[in-house]
């Protein structure tokens, strides 16, 4: 499952500037911003990328009811043309526990996403949500690399209730 939030986060100053300054700190083809449950000491730097994530914390209490979500792993994901990542399924208590959504930061013409029998082109700045607890893949089919924000965003637990 693919699907379209809704949701239009600006992103060109936090995407310039990780183009101009911490793209060269990519290990694999991935930067990590956030560990299950904390901050990574890059973001203390990176005054634009904790802004960023701010603002998506704000925008994604649409989707649990006014309240702010925690955020679980964030990183960049930059995929070269003309290459593919494997197909995965999570299926860990930390995949049972979070949603996840990727967000085009720089796009390229033929890089897809694919999520159970869902595949899409993302648009730049937009909030998607892909279903990670089924097979999942990219596809980047032009010649340019294509760079992906991909936020983890905590359930919120059930409420109690028997109200203990």
């Amino acid at each position: 499952m693919i699907r379209n939030t809704g949701v239009f986060l600006q992103t060109a100053d936090f995407t310039a500037f990780f183009q101009v300054k911490f793209r060269k700190e990519m290990d694999g083809g991935i930067l990590r911003l956030r560990s299950d449950d904390a901050d990574l000491p890059i973001l203390k730097e990176w005054k634009s990328a904790k802004a960023l994530l701010a603002r998506y914390r704000a925008a994604a209490a649409v989707f649990f009811d006014g309240v702010q979500p925690s955020l679980g792993r964030v990183w960049i994901e930059q995929l070269p043309g003309m290459h593919g990542t494997p197909w995965t399924l999570e299926e860990d208590d930390y995949a049972q526990a979070h949603v996840r959504t990727r967000i085009a930061l720089i796009q390229s013409p033929d890089a897809w996403t694919f999520s159970g029998l869902a595949s899409a082109i993302l648009a730049v700045g937009m909030v998607n949500e892909i279903d990670h607890r089924s097979l999942c893949s990219e596809i980047n089919l032009s010649a340019y690399p294509r760079t992906h924000l991909i936020v983890d965003v905590k359930k919120p637990e059930p409420d109690d209730e028997d109200g203990d």
